[in-house]
């Protein structure tokens, strides 16, 4: 393989700029103003289950990191009122590589002000249908995923029914999963990915709404249902293209979140990490009411175009790079 020619053909290329134009004009046409933040911040994400790219630097100065995305940077904004708004941009996670992830990416970030994440869903599904002519998209309940595909409540699920239901499939458990005082997220986490993503969306795009409230990540808890949290992702032919959240603007609780969330790190053996104190002190400042989301825009394009490899939709991959 030459490498240093582009994974992307020429009219893919093409495709993208396209691609990336009817983009804007959707968010102008609805009024969206767009934005820029930095990829690099002086604060990682805590989230276990992101890894950022840290940036070498001199003994004794702080650590810098690229972003994983442009979520606390673009909130910031929105805590000083400039509106709805919107950012097509570059992120970073160090995933392991594969056909379709890069540990650099195209990211598709908007927020909009006044609104709740069932709002979104609804732009979301026009943004996608004006990208890939897919019509409407179905939704369905996180509970109602796993019972019907798995035969399990996922909020009472124990490490038995784990067992049952690996065993059922087929599915080999990985050992670090294999321990009952694995907190059941974790079990969750592995049997929504091997055994369920992959039959998400089949025919239409879908969206998984009601996370429990211990995936909530960075959004509000549902007032009338403690278990779940107002977050939902979106899923299209088996592939994951978007988180989404009804956005938490409470500064207390995502203190205590993020706090939690490095409790698990080390729980997990990995690196406790900073906080990012300027988010909290913007929160405490106050974040509109607000609904926010990030969508994959390599993976839009690969089901745009029929394209099974993420090398084959960006000029230059990681292993070209």
């Amino acid at each position: 393989m030459q490498n240093w020619k582009s994974g992307a053909s020429s009219d893919t290329l093409k495709s993208r700029a396209r691609f990336l134009k009817q983009i804007r004009d959707f968010f102008e046409k609805n009024e969206i103003l767009e934005v820029e933040t930095p990829s690099i911040s002086e604060f990682p994400s805590v989230d276990l289950h992101l890894e950022s790219f840290s940036l070498n630097e001199e003994p004794g100065n702080h650590h810098h990191y690229l972003i994983t995305s442009p979520e606390y940077h673009m909130k910031r904004l929105l805590c000083e009122g400039v509106g709805s708004i919107y950012q097509i941009c570059k992120s970073f996670r160090k995933d392991d590589c594969g056909c379709y992830h890069n540990a650099e990416f195209t990211i598709i970030e908007w927020y909009r002000v006044g609104w709740d994440h069932w709002q979104l869903m609804n732009e979301i599904e026009q943004l996608l249908d004006n990208l890939l002519g897919c019509g409407l998209a179905d939704r369905i309940a996180y509970s109602s995923l796993f019972q019907n595909y798995l035969d399990i409540d996922p909020f009472s699920m124990n490490y038995e029914d784990l067992i049952r239901v690996c065993q059922k499939n087929d599915t080999v458990l990985p050992d670090y999963l294999d321990d009952p005082d694995m907190p059941r997220d974790e079990w969750l986490n592995f049997l929504m990915g091997a055994l369920i993503e992959p039959y998400l969306g089949i025919d239409k795009p879908i969206f998984v709404f009601d996370y429990p409230s211990s995936q909530a990540s960075l959004a509000r808890i549902c007032p009338e249902n403690p278990l779940v949290s107002q977050r939902f992702e979106l899923f299209y032919k088996g592939l994951e293209l978007g988180n989404g959240f009804f956005e938490l603007n409470n500064s207390q609780e995502q203190k205590r979140r993020f706090d939690k969330e490095n409790e698990k790190r080390i729980q997990m053996n990995k690196t406790p990490l900073p906080i990012d104190h300027r988010f909290i002190s913007a929160l405490k400042e106050g974040l509109p009411d607000c609904a926010g989301v990030a969508l994959g825009f390599d993976r839009i394009m690969m089901l745009a175009l029929g394209i099974d490899d993420i090398d084959n939709m960006i000029s230059f991959s990681w292993k070209r790079c």
